[in-house]
């Protein structure tokens, strides 16, 4: 039987030149029903929904590390696919892991460790066995260089793998830089991500992340409330340029609005102060029932109705 491509070779192979993966690439195989699950689909549910697991076994995984710090590389890879295979993935348990390993930190040897992880990421065949390997350069003191950059961002232009590409390129000086980057390349559940970390630096990040950022091919309701919070919205609105940026923010509202699939403007302690703001701007071509209902909200600090609001502030999204 022929040896699988490795998670890297596959990725890179198919990258475009413009450094993103070509129209319908998935990287997880499709499963025996027939169900084909996106790219980074099973991640953003469990970060979004679900979070760390505190129950689940990862021993075989604290031996696979134990393996590796013997130098033991193939009986380690072969310990993570073995506990992988069970249908257990990364990221629920990667705290555990981490933890494990600062706690146990005298009992490894840090350079084999790194060792091991650069071969999960270029030559495992495995997805969530790389996502270890990232785990893993994460926690190590390893000094960030030009050459792992480069191998991370290949990884992480497939959305699979973008967030466990972020946390390792926390590293870099650069970082908000090149979440940025990736953010723009992104489509899917990798430029949620992305977005979630982006803190925008200047004119440029900001207009972005308010006219595309939180735009995407999941739900634009995963990152409108981030989009609203990290430009200021509110204070824009209030300023000369507010007029201009209306549009936009009656969307990013309305999105906002919906509470769901992430909490919105619900917890948002400046949510009265931008609804006002964008009352202001809008008013005279505000719906009677919309200036209402938020003015209500805006001196209130609640909404009675709130899902009235939010059916008037779809008409804005129409």
């Amino acid at each position: 039987m022929a040896e699988k491509k490795s998670i890297y070779n596959r990725i890179r192979e198919a990258m475009t030149a413009e450094g993103t993966m070509p129209e319908g690439f998935v990287l997880r195989e499709r499963l025996q029903d027939g169900r084909q699950f996106a790219d980074g689909a099973i991640d953003g549910t469990i970060r979004y929904y679900m979070g760390p697991a505190s129950n689940t076994d990862i021993t075989m995984l604290e031996q696979a590390l134990k393996l590796a710090s013997d130098g033991r590389f193939e009986d380690g890879g072969n310990a993570l696919i073995t506990y992988f295979a069970q249908g257990i993935v990364m990221l629920p348990v990667m705290d555990k892991v981490q933890e494990w390993a600062y706690e146990h930190a005298g009992e490894l040897a840090p350079d084999r460790l790194g060792q091991f992880a650069m071969t999960l990421l270029l030559k495992s065949p495995d997805i969530e066995s790389v996502k270890f390997g990232l785990t893993l350069l994460e926690i190590l003191d390893r000094e960030p260089d030009q050459e792992l950059k480069e191998i991370l961002l290949i990884l992480a232009a497939c959305e699979e793998l973008t967030l466990f590409c972020l946390f390792a390129l926390g590293a870099y000086e650069d970082a908000n830089q090149i979440y940025f980057e990736l953010a723009k390349k992104l489509k899917g559940w990798g430029r949620i991500h992305a977005v979630s970390m982006v803190k925008p630096e200047n004119q440029a990040m900001r207009d972005w992340l308010l006219l595309e950022g939180w735009q995407n091919e999941i739900m634009p309701e995963y990152s409108a409330i981030t989009v609203i919070k990290r430009t200021k919205l509110a204070d824009l609105l209030q300023s000369a340029q507010g007029a201009a940026w209306a549009a936009v923010a009656g969307k990013l509202i309305g999105y906002a609005l919906q509470d769901e699939p992430v909490a919105g403007l619900s917890k948002y302690k400046r949510a009265g102060e931008l609804l006002q703001a964008y009352l202001e701007l809008q008013a005279e071509n505000a719906e009677p029932e919309l200036v209402r209902a938020i003015k209500a909200f805006v001196e209130g600090h609640e909404l009675a109705n709130k899902w009235q609001l939010v059916e008037l502030c779809n008409k804005i999204l129409a």
